[in-house]
């Protein structure tokens, strides 16, 4: 269902704007999906990203304004450490539905498809927060 210039993977061509040390990538975990045909496009109202450095490493994420706003946590864009997995898990229905369009991606970074990746992360994130 994807097509060849929608990706969820972005390597950065210059410096990251993010205060996370070592920013070199993202993958885009969470956007509202326009579907037409076999082609999607991404309406970056409500977005997560997950910041990676070059080895892969989760560095934190980052939320979009309506996100935040919804939240209403008193907390910022840029969330890292326990507060990722919080949000990560409130959240995890529709990152799991997202994903499910770009298994492919998902697989090539993490060896998985989305859904069995999602299943286990779940398992994880809550292990994590105890």
């Amino acid at each position: 269902m994807q097509d060849n210039t929608t990706s969820i993977i972005r390597k950065y061509k210059r410096q990251s704007r993010s205060p996370f040390i070592g920013d070199d990538s993202t993958i885009l975990l969470l956007a509202n999906l326009d579907i037409e045909g076999e082609n999607l496009r991404f309406d970056y109202q409500r977005y997560i990203y997950l910041h990676r450095n070059q080895k892969g490493q989760w560095l934190g994420i980052s939320l979009s304004s309506t996100l935040i706003d919804e939240l209403s946590d008193g907390k910022v864009k840029y969330r890292s450490h326990k507060e990722v997995l919080i949000v990560l898990l409130r959240y995890y229905e529709e990152i799991r539905d997202f994903l499910k369009h770009f298994s492919d991606e998902i697989e090539s970074v993490f060896g998985i498809d989305a859904e069995t990746w999602m299943i286990a992360c779940k398992a994880r994130w809550r292990k994590l927060l105890k």
